[in-house]
């Protein structure tokens, strides 16, 4: 691997041979690794899909249930190498890790997962949305105590979030709504079926009185959430977050604040052009393997990135321009908890912005410029 390493004083060109060389190299050795992502329709399969046509074709891109998910599978599933969760699943697991009723088995597994879990890069910030209808006397998130909450699937990204947020806030469980699927509801997947169904529940819940009754409805995605952009019922609004409760200093130990643009949902009934509410990181994730192979195709993976971030910026999905990390600059910080990987930290704080492209030549004279003909 030492021969593969890229001096950044040869050309961009020859440096891509060299590292395609390299990844090729492992390719041959190893079997294919598969990075697990998210729902078919979502923001994180898509980003999963750039980075095996953009950086490495040799990837097998899955799509999943969600954060929690994808840590079991990055854990227990052979070839997995590869995961996009969102920062909070970390400390799920530590909950499991150090709860006393559960299994001391299971919380040995959970403490050995942790211990192994590094992140490859911080993404991109994803903005929490609590969602009830427009007569509804809740105004803040800190008001939902007792509400029956639909959270997504358990181990979703979503459902963990909400978990998360009403556990700090209440010091108990939430009344969590089960997913359902409206027979009637349109969609490209189960996971955009069980999103609609809920959103014709809360909205019109004694028209669909057959269904489950839902409060609060809480989603997790990055704006513009393409669910609320259009199409959706016009009768519902978003709760806002309160810096100045009580409970909040809690919750921004762990998320961010962030605002709602209500030009991004203009069906919602958004009470100011940047709503307040909370944010979570996501994480494009790996682990310390045993396998030296393995390793070695994340070290790898981390010289092609570099090598390919202007392409993934120019070709891929549009968040790709939104990373809360970007080449040229220092790693940020991570949430408590987790660890950048050994492997691909010193590669990325090494990675360069793209090389300026050289000035054209000029046809200007020096007599000419001179006389002010040209410059």
């Amino acid at each position: 691997m030492h021969a593969l390493r890229t001096n950044r004083a040869w050309p961009r060109r020859v440096r891509r041979l060299l590292v395609a060389a390299g990844l090729l190299a492992a390719a041959a050795s190893a079997p294919a690794e598969v990075i697990v992502t998210g729902g078919k329709t979502g923001t994180y399969y898509q980003i999963g899909t750039n980075l095996k046509d953009i950086v490495s074709p040799g990837l097998e891109v899955r799509d999943s249930k969600g954060s929690w998910a994808n840590v079991e599978e990055l854990s227990q599933t052979k070839g997995v190498g590869l995961a996009i969760v969102q920062s909070d699943v970390y400390s799920a697991f530590v909950y499991l890790r150090d709860n006393p009723q559960v299994p001391a088995e299971t919380r040995q597994q959970y403490a050995h997962l942790l211990a192994n879990l590094r992140v490859f890069m911080p993404l991109y910030r994803e903005e929490i949305h609590f969602l009830v209808r427009k007569d509804s006397p809740l105004e803040y998130i800190h008001q939902i105590k007792g509400a029956r909450l639909w959270m997504d699937a358990e181990k979703s990204g979503t459902y963990l979030t909400a978990l998360n947020i009403y556990s700090k806030l209440f010091n108990e469980r939430p009344q969590a709504v089960a997913p359902f699927i409206n027979p009637t509801v349109t969609g490209e997947d189960e996971g955009t079926k069980t999103r609609r169904s809920a959103l014709m529940v809360l909205s019109d819940p004694e028209f669909y009185k057959d269904f489950p009754k839902i409060d609060v409805m809480v989603l997790v995605a990055g704006q513009p959430m393409k669910l609320l952009a259009s199409n959706i019922p016009d009768n519902l609004k978003l709760l806002k977050f309160d810096p100045n409760h009580p409970a909040s200093a809690k919750l921004l130990q762990e998320y961010r604040r962030a605002d709602i643009q209500k030009a991004n949902y203009p069906l919602l009934n958004v009470a100011d052009p940047a709503q307040p509410t909370l944010s979570v990181d996501s994480y494009l994730i790996t682990a310390n393997f045993s396998d030296p192979g393995r390793n070695r195709f994340v070290s790898v993976m981390a010289d092609r990135f570099c090598d390919r971030f202007d392409e993934l910026q120019a070709k891929g999905h549009p968040k790709w321009k939104s990373l809360t990390w970007k080449p040229g600059s220092e790693l940020p910080a991570l949430n408590a908890g987790w660890q950048y990987s050994t492997r691909v930290k010193t590669r990325l704080g090494h990675c360069r912005a793209a090389d300026p492209a050289p000035p054209p030549p000029s046809a200007c004279r020096p007599q000419d410029r001179f006389a002010g003909l040209c410059r």
